[in-house]
C-alpha cells in the first residue's frame, strides 16, 4: 500500500507546491497529496490565466525527486455560502475544476470535494434536501470529471465541526448519496479523525463503505476537536483502521492529513518559534511516515 500525506502541511514554509513538493526529499515520503484547500481565495494564480505553470512545476518538481500524487483535495468552497457573494461563488466553481483538471493531468486518481454547509439542510432530518442540493452542485463537474478520469470522493465530518449543518456524518450517510448520485466516479473519503469525534468504530465505517471507499484521511484527536494530530498521539483505534481497510477490500494509498501535528502557530510578528524550525518539522514529518510503515508493517503490508 502506498503511505501518503499531503503538501499543504508545508504551504506554510514555501511560496509554490512545486516548493513544498521538495521539502518531502529525505522524510520517507514518496506519494503525495495535492492540497488544492486554498486556491480559491483571492489572489491565489490558481485564479490567474497561468494557473496550469504552478500545477506543471509541482508534477515536475515530484518526479524530479521520484515521487508521484496520488490523492488531492479540493478547495474549500461552500456552495451554500451567501448566494449574492457572486465573486466567491464564480472563484470556488473556477478553482474546483481546475483542481479536477491538474488532477487528470497529474494522474491522481481521486480528488476529495466538500459538500455544503449551512443551516438549509439540518443533520439528520433534512437528508432529502441536502441529497436535492448537492448532487447539481457535483454535476457541475461531470464534464471534467469524465475528461480526464478523476472520481470526486465525498468525506464525513461531525458535529464538533459542523454542529447539525452538514450530512455527511457516517457511512451510511455517504452510501445512501453515492446510491442517489449514481455515477461511477462519484465515492467516498472516509477521514478517520472526523469518525473518531463521534465515537465511531472505524472498522464499521470503513467495511460499510466497502466498495465506495476510494481515500482516506488518516488523522488522530483526543475524541473531541478535530485536532489533526498524529495517529498514536490521540484516541485513534488504529488497529481498528488497518483491519477496517483490509476488509473493506481498499486499494488506495493511507493518505495522512495530519498537517496539525508539529504545527504553524500564530504569534507576534517576531516570535522565532511560530513556525517551528524546518529540521524539527522534516523530523515530525519522517515520524510520520514510520507511524504508516508500522501501522502497515503490523499486519504483514508492504509500503509500495
Amino acid at each position: 500500500m502506498k503511505i501518503a500525506t499531503t503538501i499543504g502541511e508545508m504551504y506554510p514554509y514555501v511560496n509554490t507546491p512545486a516548493d513544498a513538493v521538495r521539502m518531502y526529499e529525505g522524510t520517507g515520503f514518496r506519494w503525495l497529496d495535492y492540497s488544492f484547500y486554498r486556491a480559491n481565495r483571492p489572489g491565489s494564480p490558481f485564479l490567474t490565466d497561468n494557473w496550469l505553470e504552478q500545477v506543471n512545476d509541482a508534477g515536475e518538481a515530484a518526479a524530479g525527486l521520484g515521487f508521484a500524487f496520488v490523492q488531492a483535495h479540493s478547495p474549500d468552497y461552500n456552495p451554500y455560502h451567501d448566494p449574492g457573494d457572486t465573486a466567491y461563488h464564480e472563484a470556488g466553481i473556477l478553482a474546483t475544476r481546475r483542481s479536477i483538471e491538474a488532477c487528470g493531468r497529474l494522474g491522481i486518481p481521486n480528488i476529495v470535494v466538500h459538500t455544503a454547509y449551512g443551516p438549509r439542510s439540518r443533520y439528520p432530518d433534512d437528508q432529502e434536501q441536502y441529497f436535492a442540493d448537492n448532487l447539481p452542485f457535483l454535476q457541475t463537474f461531470y464534464p471534467e470529471m469524465e475528461k480526464w478520469n478523476v472520481r470526486v470522493c465525498i468525506e464525513n465530518s461531525a458535529e464538533g465541526n459542523m454542529g447539525t449543518n452538514y450530512f455527511f456524518m457516517t457511512a451510511e450517510d455517504m452510501n445512501d448519496f453515492i446510491a442517489y448520485a449514481n455515477h461511477p466516479l462519484i465515492g467516498a473519503c472516509w477521514d478517520t479523525g472526523h469518525g473518531n469525534m463521534r465515537g465511531a468504530d472505524p472498522y464499521k465505517e470503513l467495511t460499510t463503505l466497502g466498495k465506495n471507499l476510494h481515500a482516506i484521511h488518516f488523522q488522530d484527536n483526543g475524541g473531541k476537536y478535530d485536532e489533526h494530530i498524529a495517529p498514536f498521539f490521540g484516541t485513534l483505534n488504529v488497529d481498528a483502521v488497518i483491519r477496517g481497510l483490509l476488509d473493506a477490500g481498499y486499494t488506495g494509498p493511507l493518505t495522512f492529513e495530519s498537517d496539525n501535528f508539529c504545527p504553524y502557530r500564530d504569534g507576534h510578528g517576531d516570535d522565532k518559534l511560530k513556525f517551528p524550525p524546518l529540521r524539527v518539522k522534516r523530523a515530525a514529518l519522517a515520524l510520520l511516515h514510520e507511524i504508516g510503515v508500522a501501522s502497515l508493517e503490523a499486519y504483514g503490508i508492504e509500503e509500495e
